[in-house]
């Protein structure tokens, strides 16, 4: 009877004395470590904060090695101290629990793919200071407001498949391709006048309802509308010169008038995937300098669609259009002095 008492005791001991020397989930801790650069850092368990402290540029981390990167699949924070004016490519790449994000005065810089699939990102503040955002820093990303007033540069897929819902694009700002590309929560853009162009599959498949392009912008990059098919109304001003290829296929237009300025319409540049969803019923083509035509810049088309033109153009370009959109173009030309 005592040896099974002894036993139980031991057994008991066994059981406790871990319990006791657990670290209870209230306490904190707070580890800490440095990377390149001189770069502090420090992850706190309670408040699942990740802080970083460096005087200039944050290193890249291309290979995962930073010591931040071990606590990826339970930060939920990340602070950047101030006297940080880079944050390095990959730096917190596929955070997968990150919300938060602050940023700190002085931050001129943010490296691609610094944020890229940190898919619950919800809220993040906008350093008046930050000039240039580099390709896919917040591609997959929640929030939905971001300032882009004082952004200069924007590199590719930037915010692609982000829920940003609203975009103001300044004169200054230089971007690359498919920045905002499948972002479907984004509803309103404005572009100031003073913009030049609009890139590659810049708004692509996104739930734009309207557009008002300024005449600054001289040309509408390939792709730049394509699969918004929410898109209804396209304001196009006087001295656009280039609608590059499929720049609004399959869009929802109902009309659209092709300024005076205008000399070059790309394939498929207002053509709809199919001619039964075809919604577009009115043309009115201003210019009588269109030097060159892409195939199918209307496409196949339904009896109800009115293209007007250039009455000193008429059989030029009714002669282009009829041979350039294939059979199934039943479009209705009319001339109009203009």
């Amino acid at each position: 009877m005592t040896k099974m008492k002894t036993i139980f005791a031991v057994i008991f001991l066994a059981l406790l004395i871990p319990v006791l020397l657990a670290t209870p989930e209230s306490e904190a801790k707070v580890y800490r470590g440095k990377y390149e650069n001189n770069t502090k850092w420090s992850y706190d368990t309670k408040s699942k904060t990740v802080t970083i402290e460096c005087r200039g540029e944050l290193p890249d981390d291309h290979h995962g090695s930073a010591g931040w990167r071990d606590y990826y699949l339970k930060a939920k924070k990340v602070i950047f101290k101030k006297g940080i004016t880079s944050i390095g490519e990959g730096a917190f790449y596929n955070f997968q629990k990150l919300e938060e994000v602050v940023l700190p005065e002085g931050l001129k810089t943010i490296k691609d793919s610094a944020f890229f699939t940190c898919i619950r990102l919800k809220k993040i503040n906008v350093p008046t200071s930050l000039r240039t955002i580099g390709a896919s820093v917040f591609s997959e990303t929640e929030f939905n407001i971001f300032s882009l007033e004082r952004v200069k540069r924007i590199g590719n897929m930037c915010f692609s498949g982000s829920k940003i819902n609203e975009v103001y694009l300044s004169k200054d700002c230089r971007t690359s391709s498919l920045v905002f590309w499948g972002s479907d929560n984004l509803k309103k853009v404005t572009i100031e006048k003073g913009v030049k162009k609009i890139s590659y599959g810049m708004f692509c498949d996104t739930a734009l309802k309207t557009i008002d392009i300024p005449g600054s912008v001289f040309q509408i990059g390939e792709d730049a509308f394509a699969d918004c098919k929410k898109l209804q109304k396209v304001t196009l001003h006087e001295g656009i010169k280039k609608v590059g290829k499929n720049a609004f296929y399959n869009t929802s237009l109902k009309e659209i008038t092709i300024p005076s300025t205008v000399t070059q319409l790309g394939k498929n540049a207002f053509r709809w995937e199919s001619t039964e969803k075809s919604s577009l019923k009115k043309v009115v083509i201003r210019s009588k300098n269109i030097k060159k035509w892409g195939t199918m810049v209307f496409g196949a088309t339904r009896d109800d669609l009115v293209i007007y033109v250039p009455q000193s153009k008429k059989a030029e370009y009714e002669k282009i259009l009829r041979s350039t959109n294939g059979l199934d173009f039943h479009a209705k030309i009319v001339g109009k002095k203009w």
